[in-house]
């Protein structure tokens, strides 16, 4: 083969990497970001990396076309397979004009590997840069997906992670919409309409953060984590996905056995700690640690294995359940079921309360119970991934349920445990007819991890299956 043709296709190669642009590098790295090779550098594991689409095509002279808009790999993140992509907002806005990525989503359902996103930019590009140029293109669909219809069809088969680092609107927020987990950094912003559509449609001049800054994401659970940098994300990103693979051991904590004192007779107390105490040192993942406060959710290991907490923050709003609650345990529950991660409730609440805001007054909080509150008890009725539940105090009305399931219905826990502090529920006109504070021991503190971990050993993880459970909700 001719030598002029291989050096020529290797300076086309080269043109993809940063040192061909000091400038755009430069001016990256003064914003305080990453470029989006060096973010996926810093993903993926060292030497692990397979690069796709770095030639898009060939002029009527002949010369290679490097691809634009975005960089895609195949490689791995603590030796799991995974598909990593990162749009190039420094490079025509980080628009997609190829079919590389939807290809990759084919290849990630195919052999289900994990995928993360970087997904920087204003959407899809509106004009291929090289329509009407005469050139040969390479770049084009292989396989069944798009990247729409791609990313929603993994939802719920593989893990996927969206990380937002800058703005994000219409195409790529989508793609961030339709991920299982979504890390923002500082200052970023994500929505489907931009500062200029707004403008044109309203006449309103707003910036990306005024109009969908992170920050209020974190807030309204539009987002599942709140990141100070690239790095932060990434550190971020490479744990979630770690949890898809169960760790052969994992040691106590070093305050397991301050587990007895932590929750007292009366009064509150924080849930954090308990959460600490039980599971695997230094295994504590949380999501969506800024919306719906009242209720926890994390990921974390017991004995290596992957598992899902739950728990009632008595801290705040006593512990109690409203819309936005309901709607946090909805979602998580549907998580750890569609990935096989046992799931383990540590209940202490008042029951449901309905949060109602009308336009121009302040909110209202009542007792009660919405159409919202519907979904956790609809999601683990069609849950099968064992649970474990700890009735730490209090479990009126409908809370236990919602945390758990009906004691009576598809799923029931595997183990339900009580301590010394348990109350017993209301026979309010719920709960007279479905008595839901049924428990099978009452337990020291100290003994709850021992007596979970035992039980768990007997329970395998059933992740090989032929098809899906259920995606996730959006939401």
């Amino acid at each position: 083969m001719d030598q002029k043709s291989i050096d020529a296709l290797h300076a086309a190669q080269k043109m993809r990497t940063d040192a061909a642009r000091p400038d755009i590098v430069k001016r990256v790295h003064t914003s305080g970001r990453l470029t989006a090779r060096e973010r996926l550098q810093l993903l993926l594991d060292e030497d692990s990396a397979t690069e796709y689409g770095t030639i898009a095509g060939k002029t009527p002279d002949g010369e290679w076309i490097p691809e634009t808009g975005g960089l895609d790999f195949v490689g791995t993140i603590e030796g799991q397979a995974v598909i990593a992509s990162a749009t190039d907002y420094t490079d025509r806005g980080g628009g997609y004009g190829a079919g590389r990525l939807g290809r990759l989503f084919t290849l990630a359902h195919e052999q289900r590997w994990p995928l993360a996103l970087f997904v920087d930019g204003g959407g899809s590009r509106a004009r291929h840069p090289r329509a009407g140029l005469g050139h040969v293109e390479f770049s084009g669909p292989i396989g069944r997906f798009t990247i729409f219809d791609g990313n929603a069809e993994l939802s719920g088969w593989v893990p996927t992670v969206a990380i937002v680092s800058g703005p994000s609107f219409a195409g790529h927020a989508s793609l961030a919409a339709f991920s299982d987990f979504v890390i923002a950094t500082k200052g970023s912003s994500i929505g489907l309409g931009g500062p200029p559509m707004v403008e044109a449609a309203l006449g309103i001049r707003l910036s990306a953060s005024e109009l969908a800054g992170a920050e209020m994401q974190e807030a309204t659970g539009g987002i599942d984590l709140l990141v100070d940098d690239d790095p932060a994300a990434v550190t971020a990103a490479r744990k979630y996905l770690a949890y898809y693979q169960d760790h052969d051991s994992g040691r106590p904590a070093e305050t397991a056995s301050h587990l007895n004192s932590l929750v007292p007779d009366e009064g509150r107390y924080d849930m954090y700690p308990v959460i600490e105490a039980l599971v695997d040192a230094d295994s504590l993942f949380e999501l969506r640690p800024r919306f719906a406060e009242s209720v926890i959710t994390a990921l974390a290991r017991i004995e290596g294995r992957t598992v899902g907490v739950l728990g009632n923050q008595p801290l705040v709003a006593d512990g109690a359940i409203d819309n936005d609650g309901a709607t946090k345990i909805t979602r998580f529950v549907e998580l750890c079921d569609a990935y096989e991660y046992p799931l383990i409730s540590l209940i202490d609440t008042p029951g449901c309360v309905a949060t109602w805001q009308h336009k121009g007054e302040t909110t209202a909080i009542e007792p009660g119970i919405t159409r919202w509150h519907a979904r956790p008890i609809i999601a683990h009725q069609n849950r099968t991934v064992p649970i474990f539940s700890v009735q730490v105090r209090r479990g009126y009305g409908l809370g236990p349920s919602l945390m758990r399931g009906y004691s009576s219905a598809r799923g029931v826990p595997a183990l339900c445990l009580a301590w010394p502090t348990v109350e017993v529920g209301r026979h309010d006109g719920f709960s007279s007819i479905q008595y839901s504070t049924a428990i099978d021991d009452v337990v020291a503190p100290g003994q709850t991890r021992d007596r979970i971990a035992k039980v768990l050993r007997h329970l395998k993880r059933r992740v090989e299956r032929e098809e899906k459970k259920h995606p996730l909700d959006s939401w």
